[in-house]
């Protein structure tokens, strides 16, 4: 019988082993074909309907290509961490973190590693020659975990080129396989050779570059905290229970939401795209309290659900976890101290935040005298 290959546009043919396959026909692992790996971002570019479950098999293939690149023998607990770091996920991926922590009191890896336990994922494991423990280790980015969820991981190298591919943003393009061949492993943990600096430097950049022009870009966080509200307003209500956050995929989601009357006018105006407009939208340096946007806006006469407040820190580079090696393998320094490029990206973005505040367009006028006092 011929060995299944699964076409991929951005990382080319991906060869899972029978226990990879097995996991990827796990019905934990087909529910993110239905969890969108940019959340709202397909508000904003139309072809950012990629899932979490093609980042998955991506991740698993990069990862597999680190590993071999560096002159290690295959190791499939470290391929299948790779295809299982996203597992716990909830709905439109990063657009539900608030909400786990708030009423769950978690995130999605510690859903992820649950799912791991207590599934027919467990089962697969055991029953192949796999140790589940090692798994874990690595799921948790213990040791060579790092080369899936490090600065220099398979994750990042995956979603920052899959997520330029799809949404047709340019920034996050870079010579992929140029900085694949870059890397190596030093005591255990992922690294860059010398020579490879500039390419480390092009990612950073880009990852940045995509973060302000994609995962920060005003329409996908204005959609993004109206979900947040819709959420809270069903949950405030009763008519939605907290433990749905862990298993709802984005169209059951979304199904719920418009079926309940706390909730169902601010996702029916998600599905039409029936956005509200910023009345604020920045990057600052030391932005006031949220207790004190708050109070101004609802000064303004808006009620919970009528606006949004989103205060999300930019990704810096993570600069100081990524150790550079000479060619003979020893370590020469972080790249933070050897890239006066990163060191500046890193010093200058550390503190900055990107602050919004949405409201309908009809309550603009109102709003932004009040924004002005406290903003």
């Amino acid at each position: 019988m011929a060995k299944l290959q699964i076409q991929d546009p951005v990382v080319g043919n991906i060869d899972p082993t029978d226990t990879e396959l097995k996991i990827i026909e796990d019905n934990s692992m087909q529910r993110l074909r239905y969890i969108r790996q940019v959340g709202f971002a397909y508000l904003t570019y139309p072809g950012a309907n990629h899932s979490r479950f093609e980042h998955s098999l991506g991740t698993m293939l990069v990862t597999r290509q680190i590993v071999s690149h560096v002159n290690d023998n295959p190791i499939e607990e470290l391929e299948c961490a790779g295809l299982l770091h996203d597992v716990g996920h909830a709905a439109f991926s990063h657009s539900s973190d608030y909400l786990l922590k708030k009423y769950l009191k978690t995130n999605h890896e510690e859903l992820g590693e649950k799912m791991i336990k207590n599934t027919g994922i467990k089962d697969i494991i055991q029953d192949s020659s796999l140790s589940l423990e090692k798994l874990l280790g690595f799921f948790r980015g213990i040791g060579k975990g790092q080369i899936v969820t490090g600065a220099l991981g398979s994750d990042r190298l995956d979603y920052l080129v899959r997520d330029s591919y799809y949404t047709g943003v340019a920034y996050g393009a870079m010579d992929f396989q140029y900085i694949k061949a870059m890397l190596t492993v030093h005591n255990g943990k992922p690294a860059v050779l010398e020579k490879g600096v500039g390419s480390v430097e092009s990612l950073l950049i880009a990852r940045y570059a995509m973060y302000s022009s994609v995962y920060h870009h005003h329409t996908t966080l204005i959609a993004h905290g109206m979900y947040e509200n819709a959420a809270e307003c069903a949950l405030a209500s009763g008519e939605m229970q907290k433990e749905e956050l862990m298993y709802l995929n984005d169209w059951q989601m979304l199904s719920r939401l418009t079926s309940m009357n706390a909730s169902q006018e601010l996702a029916n105006r998600l599905l039409e795209r029936r956005l509200f407009k910023r009345a604020y939208f920045g990057r600052v340096t030391n932005p006031p309290r949220l207790s004190e946007i708050k109070e101004a806006v609802e000064k303004a006469g808006l009620k919970e659900g009528e606006y949004t407040i989103t205060l999300m820190p930019l990704k810096t580079s993570d600069a100081d976890e990524i150790n550079v090696i000479d060619k003979e393998g020893n370590l020469v320094g972080k790249i933070s101290e050897l890239s006066p490029l990163i060191k500046t990206l890193a010093s200058t973005l550390g503190k900055r935040q990107t602050l919004l505040v949405s409201c309908d367009r009809s309550n603009l006028a109102r709003l932004k005298p009040f924004l002005g006092k406290v903003l």
